[in-house]
């Protein structure tokens, strides 16, 4: 069942959030050498003072380090997340990685975003699928709000909140591992996020 701490992340009443993975979602997953067009490969050190301790990631080596890893991303992504922001959401890392995450973000010129440290908010007996921990933390972290999540598993999952009374809108957003968030998946999380409390279109 889901725990009932709610992390520290101010959020207006009735405010959107959106839930944004990375992996599958701005580090993409593909072999191509160069990579595609408007992606560059990072290798980049873990940080193993924030690094999550879940069962839904895999856990360092239990050596000094360091540990690197090879990310595929876009400085394009930043640009999207930016309209978010501007439209009215509460853009909210919703990931495996966590706190770790946080390295990354420059790399896809993501601004600053806060952390939803899921661990620390799905408690007791964990579900079995990743996409099932990812959307029990998320709605049980943002009781009352429309929820947006964009993130590669989400096709797994159903487009609806079970949170609040009526229920709140969700909108789910799944991009291809090997492409990423494309500008039309950012567009739909937009018109969500203006509709349900944004700022109205322009």
């Amino acid at each position: 069942m889901p725990g009932r701490s709610v992390p520290a992340i101010p959020v207006a009443p009735g405010q959107p959030v959106v839930g944004l993975d990375f992996d599958g979602v701005l580090n993409i997953t593909t072999l191509a050498d160069p990579p595609p067009q408007g992606f560059e490969r990072h290798i980049v050190e873990l940080d193993r003072q924030n690094w999550p301790d879940h069962p839904y990631i895999r856990p360092l080596p239990d050596a000094p380090g360091p540990f690197l890893h090879a990310v595929v991303v876009s400085r394009e992504h930043g640009q999207m997340v930016r309209e978010w922001l501007d439209a009215g959401a509460c853009v909210v890392w919703a990931t495996t990685w966590e706190r770790a995450v946080l390295r990354n973000a420059p790399l896809c010129d993501i601004p600053e975003l806060p952390v939803l440290e899921i661990s620390k908010v799905v408690v007791g007996d964990l579900p079995h699928r990743t996409a099932d921990w990812k959307v029990a933390g998320l709605q049980a972290a943002f009781p009352g709000h429309p929820l947006v999540w964009v993130d590669d598993f989400g096709s797994q999952v159903e487009a609806e909140s079970v949170h609040g009374d009526p229920p709140m809108p969700m909108l789910v957003v799944a991009p291809d591992e090997s492409i990423g968030l494309t500008r039309e998946q950012s567009d739909e999380v937009l018109e969500f996020v203006r509709r349900w409390g944004g700022s109205p279109s322009v």
